[in-house]
């Protein structure tokens, strides 16, 4: 019997998912509890395409991104303890591997100036953004949106959560999509649309008094 499941391509690498019905909190909560290798595993190829994209503009070259990658995935696995159950999973995650991409930053930047880090391609505007939010007391809110909008896009139904996060994750063009999918066009501007439709009503329901501040541009 064959696999359903979708294709994901990062840094030039195919990685095959298996088509899940659980959402990505379920499955978070079931290793919470068991501990086991396996359900390690679902949550790891799960979450791998998104944090892949989410790191690639503020580490873009990529043995560096696969260095904080695995860093991040290494912390999921011993920390699990420090999560709270009450917060996303996805969010921690997330947040896990941007601080992550800070500490590589951080060695780097006593190793190298100013010029030479933009010169390896590293975006110094986006670095300094994130540094400023990171030491910041409270909680950016544009920063937290974002989070709350990949929990939504994380915890879509499959069809709808692969071509969001090739749209607005991954920056795909819509021919691109349907190529990698095996669509006609007009599917995926309407799946899309359908999409971020999914994801301004999870906002709006989950948090409607920050989503009220934003335009929401998805």
């Amino acid at each position: 019997m064959k696999s359903v499941g979708y294709f994901y391509n990062i840094n030039g690498k195919t990685i095959f998912m298996k088509k899940e019905n659980q959402s990505i909190q379920e499955m978070a909560l079931a290793f919470v509890n068991t501990r086991s290798q396996s359900d390690f595993a679902k949550v790891y190829h799960r979450l791998l395409p998104g944090i892949h994209s989410y790191l690639r503009e503020l580490v873009p070259d990529y043995d560096d991104r696969n260095e904080v990658v695995a860093t991040t995935f290494a912390k999921v696995w011993s920390k699990i303890d420090q999560y709270d159950p009450y917060w996303n999973f996805s969010t921690w995650v997330y947040r896990i591997a941007r601080n992550e991409a800070l500490l590589l930053f951080r060695s780097r930047r006593k190793m190298n100036s100013y010029e030479n880090m933009a010169e390896r391609g590293v975006n110094m505007d986006v670095i300094s953004g994130v540094c400023y939010q990171a030491g910041s007391e409270e909680i950016d809110p544009i920063d937290h949106l974002f989070d709350m909008a990949l929990e939504e896009i994380e915890n879509l139904p499959e069809t709808y959560r692969t071509v969001l996060t090739l749209r607005e994750v991954q920056k795909k063009k819509y021919d691109e999509i349907a190529d990698e999918l095996g669509w006609n066009q007009n599917t995926v501007r309407t799946r899309i649309r359908k999409a971020r439709e999914l994801v301004r009503a999870g906002l709006a329901e989950r948090n409607p008094e920050i989503v009220k501040k934003f335009k929401m541009n998805l």
